[in-house]
């Protein structure tokens, strides 16, 4: 069911017959309420509120009802402070789309159970672009390409491609899709990480952060007092996206965003001497007023086969003892549902048997709002969606 098919629905619902009352509804007061509903679903099939008593994966309906929403993200960790003389604490950013943790495991380094020495690197060196969401389409289309040019004006300085669309994302429909595949990992290509909004100590709401590797793309410039040894040339390196049916680089109808470079753009980081082994381990979430005490516990301590684990605001934070290194965390966890707009042809992200169970729980709100006397009934068959 798309958004248009779900606002017909709501009206039909709402409206008495041949009466025209779901006139008065406006598409954006629908959309508010489509919106509450769908939050309110989620909520409903994550928790345990529902008839059945079933959170998350508890059932194959509550596994199919948040299927969609389900992504995993892989990031390092931060080192933030030495905690006593054995152990320390690194930590885990959220990603903005972060809503409800399903799971989390650490890439860990050890040396054989022994203490394991550690330099801590205050200095990371980033390269990167920022590519506003808006510089990604024309308003009526997708970009044909990106790319990255040492000068868009001669592009036998140093060119790569990040992507081409061969026309699979159209706008606006499928904005949220081709994002998606820009931070995918499998679609990175050689020498580039694309991240949405954060990376380490970066953060630009509403773009895609592209970090480049300068020893790959050895031509790379973001400094014009220097000339580059490669290309020749003291030019600021290019991000371009490239307008529909556009081949020129230079073209006016292109966005162009410039090459930039930040001292310690993601954060100071625990590095573990060469020889360690790598290896992985699921973390266990301890309550802050417990963290201590177990730490203190050599029986309940964190160990490199289970390091435990807080969450405080947007950050996990990991105790680690003096015979491990936490490298990188990856999570897996339901992320935030894009809004409903019919103006902006956004549908639900949620499965399609759930659409209906939506429509109905908005029509329920909408007429209790109006305080409709059907509002009692339709409440009582919305309570038999499952």
């Amino acid at each position: 069911m798309n958004v248009n098919q779900m606002h017909i629905a709501i009206r039909q619902g709402v409206d008495k017959i041949n009466s025209l009352q779901a006139d008065m509804l406006l598409r954006e007061e629908i959309d508010i309420e489509l919106n509450k509903s769908m939050s309110r679903f989620l909520n409903t099939k994550y928790g345990k509120n529902n008839k059945y008593g079933q959170g998350f994966e508890n059932s194959q309906k509550r596994i199919d009802d948040l299927r969609t929403l389900v992504k995993e993200y892989s990031a390092p960790t931060i080192y933030k402070e030495q905690y006593d003389n054995n152990h320390w604490i690194d930590q885990f950013r959220l990603p903005s789309d972060y809503l409800y943790l399903v799971n989390q495991r650490s890439e860990v380094f050890i040396n054989n159970c022994n203490p394991i020495p550690f330099a801590v690197d205050d200095n990371s060196p980033t390269s990167y672009f920022v590519m506003p969401l808006e510089n990604l389409h024309n308003g009526t289309a997708m970009i044909d390409t990106l790319d990255v040019y040492a000068d868009p004006s001669d592009i036998s300085l140093g060119v790569a491609n990040i992507h081409t669309n061969p026309g699979t994302f159209v706008y606006p429909a499928d904005l949220q899709a081709y994002k998606d595949f820009l931070v995918d990992p499998v679609n990175w290509p050689s020498g580039f990480e694309l991240y949405f909004e954060e990376y380490g100590q970066l953060d630009f709401p509403n773009s895609i952060i592209i970090i480049i590797d300068p020893v790959t793309h050895s031509w790379f410039n973001w400094d014009s007092s220097i000339t580059n040894t490669v290309s020749g040339s003291n030019l600021i390196s290019s991000l371009v996206s490239m307008a529909g049916g556009i081949t020129d680089p230079t073209d006016d109808a292109n966005k162009l965003v410039y090459g930039q470079y930040v001292e310690n753009g993601l954060g100071a980081k625990r590095l573990a001497p060469q020889g360690s082994t790598r290896e992985y381990a699921l973390n266990k979430f301890i309550q802050q007023d417990d963290i201590f005490k177990l730490l203190d516990d050599p029986f309940n301590t964190t160990k490199h086969t289970s390091p435990l684990t807080t969450i405080r605001g947007r950050y996990i934070d990991i105790y680690t003892s003096d015979i491990f290194i936490i490298d990188k965390l990856k999570i897996t966890y339901i992320r935030k549902p894009k809004q409903i707009s019919l103006p902006l042809a956004v549908g639900c992200e949620l499965p399609e048997h759930t659409h209906q169970e939506i429509v109905d729980m908005t029509v329920g709100s909408i007429l209790e709002g109006i305080s409709d006397p059907r509002y009692k009934s339709q409440s009582v068959e919305v309570a038999k969606n499952e």
